[in-house]
This record gives C-alpha cells, sequence and structure tokens, in this order.
C-alpha cells in the first residue's frame, strides 16, 4: 500500500511545492480524461514521487496548478516519466507546458529492446509487481475519489524512480546511457499540439465519393456538436460504424433519423438538422481530395536507400533493437538524397560515419 498526500488546496498545492524544489528527481504520471466518460480531453490527476514521499494533485478540483508547472520546467530536477507522447500533449494543450530536463524510462526500455514496453509489463519483470488492472478504464472525473481508486493513481509513480535505476545500471553496462540521455533532449524540442481526429481520417475516406465525403464530413462536424451538448464521447452519440452506414445510406426523411436505434437521444432530437445537414451534402457538389504524394526516388537513390535499410536491419539484429531506432526513414532519406548527417543525433552519428554503406551513400570514398 502506497501512502501519499492527496492535495486539493492551494495551501496544500503551496506547502508541497515547496518539498518539489528541493528534490534532484521527481516521477510523474497523468490520469486523464480521454473521450471515454465525457466529451474532449483534459487532465484529472497528476501524480508525483520521490525517494521517499507520494503525492496526488487533483487537477480537476484546484484548476489552477501554476506551482507545480514551474517545477515541470526546473532544469534542476529531472522529472521521470513513462511514455511522454501523450501526457505531453495534453500539458501543452491545457497548460501550454512541455517539461524540460527529463528520462522518460520507456524510451530507455526501447534501447535495452523491450518488447513489451508497458509500465505495467516492466514493473513485473523488474520488480514482480504485478498491477491492478480493473482502474485503467475507471472515469477520474468522478469526485469523491475513493481510496483504491487514489492508491491505484500513487502506484503508477511510486516505483517510477527504481525502475529508472534498474533500466540504467543495464543501459551502463551496454555504453547506452548517453543515447538515451541525447534522445531524451531531442524529444524535449518537439511539437506537443494533440491532434484530434478529423473526418478525413476515418476509415474509408479515401474511397468514398464526393457526395459521401461531404456527408461524411457535416455528420462528423455534427457529432462533435451534440458531443459537446451532451458532455459525452463520441461514439456514444453515434459510433464510426454507425456514420459509415449513414453515409452510405442515409435516413430518407425526418422521420427515419429519429427511429434510429443505439444513438444517442440528441441525434433523434436534432433529426431536423441532421436531415437537412445530409440533404445538403448529398445534392451540393461534393467533396474532392488529393492524395499527396511522396515524391519517388530516382532507380540509383532507390538502390542506395535499400542497401542502408538492409545494413540498419542488420546492425539493429546485432544490438537486439529495432530497426528504426537506429535510422528512421525519415533520416535514410535524407542521407541519401541530402547526402547529410543534419538530422542524425550525435550518438547516431558516431555509430552510423564510418559504416562502408554509410559512405557509399554520401558519396565519401
Amino acid at each position: 500500500m502506497v501512502h501519499f498526500e492527496y492535495i486539493e488546496t492551494q495551501e496544500q498545492l503551496q506547502r508541497a511545492a515547496l518539498e518539489w524544489c528541493e528534490e534532484k528527481e521527481l516521477a510523474i504520471d497523468l490520469e486523464c480524461e480521454n473521450n471515454l466518460h465525457h466529451y474532449g480531453t483534459f487532465i484529472s490527476l497528476i501524480q508525483l514521487s520521490s525517494r521517499s514521499k507520494h503525492w496526488v494533485v487533483d487537477v480537476l478540483v484546484l484548476k489552477e496548478i501554476q506551482l507545480l508547472l514551474d517545477v515541470f520546467l526546473k532544469d534542476t530536477i529531472l522529472k521521470v516519466f513513462h511514455d511522454i507522447s501523450f501526457d505531453f500533449r495534453i500539458l501543452f494543450m491545457q497548460f501550454k507546458c512541455v517539461p524540460r530536463y527529463f528520462f522518460d524510462t520507456q524510451v530507455a526500455a526501447l534501447f535495452l529492446g523491450e518488447e513489451k514496453l508497458g509500465l505495467g509489463s516492466l514493473l513485473e519483470k523488474y520488480f514482480q509487481i504485478i498491477c491492478e488492472k480493473k482502474f485503467q478504464q475507471m472515469d477520474w472525473t468522478r469526485r469523491p475519489l475513493s481510496k483504491p481508486m487514489l492508491e491505484y493513481a500513487s502506484g503508477d509513480t511510486a516505483h517510477l524512480l527504481g525502475l529508472k535505476d534498474v533500466l540504467c545500471d543495464i543501459l551502463r553496462e551496454r555504453g547506452r546511457v548517453s543515447w538515451v540521455e541525447e534522445e531524451c533532449r531531442y524529444l524535449e524540442g518537439q511539437d506537443y499540439t494533440l491532434r484530434e481526429q478529423e473526418y478525413k481520417d476515418i476509415s474509408g475516406f479515401r474511397s468514398m465519393s464526393v457526395q459521401e465525403r461531404a456527408i461524411l464530413h457535416v455528420l462528423f462536424d455534427e457529432r462533435r456538436k451534440l458531443g459537446r451538448v451532451a458532455d459525452k464521447p463520441l461514439f456514444m452519440i453515434f459510433s464510426n460504424k454507425q456514420m459509415l452506414a449513414f453515409v452510405k445510406n442515409p435516413p430518407y426523411n425526418v422521420e427515419g433519423w429519429k427511429r434510429l436505434h443505439g444513438v444517442h437521444p440528441l441525434v433523434k432530437e436534432n433529426a431536423v438538422e441532421l436531415f437537412r445537414l445530409v440533404e445538403e451534402a448529398r445534392t451540393g457538389g461534393g467533396e474532392e481530395y488529393v492524395v499527396e504524394r511522396k515524391e519517388k526516388l530516382a532507380p540509383r537513390l532507390y538502390e542506395l536507400m535499400l542497401e542502408l535499410g538492409e545494413r540498419r536491419n542488420v546492425v539493429a539484429k546485432s544490438l537486439g533493437l529495432r530497426g528504426h531506432l537506429l535510422l528512421s526513414e525519415e533520416q535514410m532519406r535524407d542521407m541519401v538524397v541530402g547526402k547529410s548527417f543534419g538530422m542524425l543525433r550525435g550518438w547516431q552519428r558516431e555509430l552510423w560515419e564510418k559504416e562502408e554503406v554509410v559512405r557509399k551513400v554520401m558519396g565519401v570514398k
């Protein structure tokens, strides 16, 4: 059982912030609502752990958490996360904050060639800790939160610093600590804009007729409006599968929309508007879609790309790593076309610049 301090007032936050600022490293995790129980994406809790203490910050209650955000930006405190990809996007979307000076244990696991990268899998492997799964789909907007829910939340960071230690010990043995540290510095400068699904992302969009695309567009936008009004995730208004069925065979009249089964009541209440929107889209000019195609490589450059990719895969296998970690497709293309190491991190350049195939690709004799 993890003993934690629950923070729900500004006074409690101020006291905790003084303690955090004295730490050299903190483990951090977020519990969020992400269109699962309600409309939208937002943070509910932020959990923190030092070597000796644990905190659960109720962001939903506090709303204003600048003292915590200031800690995220301190270069004197190492912030340890597991998989920053979503956490940083939602922090940026909600608070315009991207933490600095961090260590991602998922990146560390990648550079050790781990197959299972989830935090639960790693804790089970290295500490024989079995994580409770019943709270994974929990509605973290409920208040008051039960003690078991809060214990589960704080448990996500309770062992994170220990996991970082274990992974770093193995990385050090393999000479890869600097690789992970450089990757984390590189990730610090990336764009963490949270991109929501758009109608063009719906499966089957490209194969639709121009009229069907127009219908999909209006249905997608209207579903979002209704979701916001109902404070329900979009799939509870009507699912993507239902939406695609409406695109192919929309109800013939207003009564048809009112008789639909398996949709949110707001759909039936807005039957007149839905019918009007679909009819306008169906009888209008439709919606064209131009597929953006990547410029094809000249045959010789394509051959070099294949040769470089084959060598990358051989080296990756010898190191027990995934190929894209050593060289991404974009990096290889830049090397082949631009004859440049500009997209490579320092550890990658050191690994590759003496390789014969790379010298061939770069035109170095």
